[in-house]
């Protein structure tokens, strides 16, 4: 497979984008829906401090992401990666161009991601393979913000093998004790963010 110029510069453009936001607080709001277990929708704040830290205030919930999005993205491009242009689909209606990259270091843990790029280099949709945690793809949709953080983000997994992660386990509503742990779990968790204040 040959290296596509278009795909890493894609990939390039919406890394820089996304590393030129500042630090910035924001009003969240969290619906999950997992297999097994039922979880009340959580609301806090989400603390962002550059290049890629995140700090949640929110009270008896811990599964999120600790990373910044770029994170995300860097995991698949730190090394040395074949970055493929597979063509075009829209989006929740907004055209995007795809790109897979496939790192090329076979010890790590992502084997595979995928990323769906629209005109101004917002990642629309990335759907990432591991070896051990299955599969995950967040759904990113934007609002009018001057930066490129989203107003809301999709994840749906799909994971294999794994017990629940401590941290949400003790978010238990309810349970289906009949359905083992270690069968594959799926789920989606949805997650709202609104009134950005960014640090000047």
């Amino acid at each position: 497979m040959a290296q596509s110029a278009f795909a890493d510069s894609l990939l390039k453009a919406s890394l820089s984008r996304i590393e030129k936001i500042p630090e910035y607080v924001c009003d969240i709001r969290i619906l999950v829906d997992v297999e097994r277990i039922n979880i009340k929708e959580r609301t806090g704040k989400v603390y962002f401090y550059p290049p890629d830290s995140i700090n949640y205030d929110i009270k008896g919930f811990a599964f999120l992401p600790k990373q910044g999005y770029n994170s995300q993205l860097n995991s698949v491009t730190e090394g040395d990666y074949v970055a493929l242009h597979l063509g075009k689909q829209a989006i929740n209606n907004v055209p995007c161009e795809i790109v897979k990259v496939i790192p090329s270091d076979i010890e790590s843990e992502v084997v595979l991601g995928q990323f769906w790029i629209d005109q101004n280099v917002n990642i629309r949709k990335m759907t990432f393979v591991t070896k051990e945690e299955g599969s995950f793809t967040l759904f990113l949709d934007y609002g009018a913000e001057k930066y490129p953080v989203p107003k809301k983000v999709t994840v749906v997994f799909d994971i294999k093998n794994q017990e629940l992660p401590a941290s949400m386990t003790g978010d238990l509503e309810d349970t289906d004790d009949d359905k083992p742990i270690g069968e594959k779990t799926k789920g989606k968790i949805e997650i709202y963010y609104s009134n950005y204040v960014f640090k000047p």
